[in-house]
């Protein structure tokens, strides 16, 4: 028993139909879809331009130093986003209480050993 493809299921068909990567069954409900419903093959039409119109474009080269820039950012915000959540830090009870539990077993055995 086949049941119906939502909306949103068929607009998430688009791309791989843009690019004949459906399977059969799939594509066969897909174009029924777009025959049952106007709006939704209005919908198809306009991606289907968007993306000829994209494929037209002319490609742009990116800057030789592209990769490093993008590299030197993340490490800088993920430093910045450290420092910022030590300054912030409590230390909540979840973290301390833990701790305390650890050290006053690590005590109790150590005492308690020959």
């Amino acid at each position: 028993m086949r049941r119906e493809l939502s909306k949103n299921e068929v607009e998430r068909l688009f791309v791989g139909a843009i690019d004949g990567a459906l399977a059969e069954p799939e594509s066969n409900e897909f174009d029924a879809q777009l025959a049952a419903d106007p709006a939704l093959k209005a919908r198809f039409a306009t991606y289907q331009r968007a993306i000829a119109a994209l494929k037209q474009a002319p490609r742009e080269k990116a800057p030789d130093a592209l990769a490093s820039m993008i590299l030197r950012r993340t490490r800088r915000r993920r430093f910045q986003v450290r420092s910022r959540d030590l300054q912030n830090a409590h230390f909540p009870a979840e973290v301390v209480v833990p701790m305390l539990i650890a050290a006053l077993v690590a005590m109790f055995m150590l005492l308690s050993s020959p």
